[in-house]
């Protein structure tokens, strides 16, 4: 069994009882804030390809204070905090009270965030997953991905489950293979941008989470530097005209359906700019799983290795991951 996968597994069949009850679930809404909101960009973006139930997500703080009308007992609504970030907690308690169906997404299952929600999946929150390759699937956004997988099988009978089990299994392998060849190219990557404070980063597909966690968690939060996450298809509807050949740019090349959507950035980017770096999943080995599935993996295994290259250029920086100007020091 995958690890994790039991759990969501018997909180999705839990959830459904109660829906039914209710008359059925009409939506799915994901509601979080920072990088625990781009975590659920995958499973959303899987559950609108291949499903039809309606699917949305919220800014934590935007759902509480502007709530939809049609948040009801035939809505689940599932909350992501490690912790418990105070607009999640609130944003679930919320959803209660409108009778919806909530599961809470958590790093811990004592959290407010673990309390808030009338059910509770625990994910593992610490940086051991970027090393360990068993665990690559196990945070945030793999847990909301399992998630996905399951309520289209449990709703939809979804005919690439067993692809997307065996997809995780594989993840593992193809992960741990990727960070070690991935080392060496860190270190070029950290040398090469270690002086840019200004960056674009580029992606499609379900590696849109990618672009937004680099930009605002990676680069803008525990970098300070600034960054403007662009999709790889509007690129080319303004951003291509601030490309030049000193501005660093970041392109995240996925396996799948939007892969030539990255190939026309790459074009472009080889042509006219000269400072920007290609990631591709597909070099990295992710076509290895069931194509059926992949391009909802591109994510999971795009991100950790992100971190990587980016935790090696805040070294070069002597600019520690760790470091925050304002976070948990401040009323804000």
């Amino acid at each position: 069994m995958i690890k994790g996968l039991q759990e969501v597994t018997e909180v999705v069949r839990q959830a459904k009882k109660d829906l039914e009850a209710n008359g059925g679930l009409k939506q799915v809404v994901f509601v979080a804030c920072g990088g625990s909101l781009a975590s659920s960009y995958p499973a959303r973006f899987l559950m609108n390809e291949e499903g039809r139930i309606r699917v949305q997500a919220y800014n934590a703080s935007e759902f509480v204070n502007a709530t939809p009308r049609n948040i009801d007992a035939n809505t689940l609504v599932v909350g992501t905090s490690t912790k418990a970030t105070a607009e999640t907690v609130e944003a679930l308690k919320k959803a209660n009270s409108l009778g919806a169906v909530t599961i809470a997404l958590s790093g811990a299952p004592d959290s407010e965030t673990a309390k808030a929600g009338r059910y509770k999946i625990v994910y593992n929150h610490a940086d051991e997953w970027y090393r360990d390759e068993t665990l690559v699937h196990t945070n945030s956004m793999g847990t909301a991905l399992k998630l996905a997988f399951t309520l289209l099988k449990e709703y939809e009978d979804y005919p690439y489950y067993d692809q997307a089990v065996e997809g995780f299994a594989r993840l593992e392998k193809i992960y741990g293979k990727a960070r070690e060849a991935m080392k060496p190219e860190a270190a070029k990557f950290a040398m090469t941008y270690k002086d840019d404070t200004v960056w674009n980063v580029m992606s499609s597909g379900a590696a849109w989470e990618v672009s937004y966690s680099d930009a605002f968690c990676f680069f803008q939060e525990m970098q300070t530097v600034h960054c403007v996450p662009i999709h790889s298809g509007e690129y080319f509807h303004g951003a291509f005209e601030t490309t030049d050949k000193d501005l660093a740019i970041l392109l995240w090349k996925s396996v799948g359906r939007t892969r030539p959507v990255d190939e026309r950035a790459e074009r472009f980017l080889n042509r006219f700019a000269g400072h920007h770096w290609i990631v591709d999943a597909k070099e990295l080995g992710l076509d290895q799983i069931d194509s059926h599935v992949a391009e909802y993996f591109n994510a999971s295994l795009m991100h950790p290795i992100s971190k990587q290259m980016i935790a090696a250029m805040g070294d070069v920086r002597m600019h520690p991951m760790t470091y925050r100007r304002y976070m948990w020091k401040f009323e804000y």
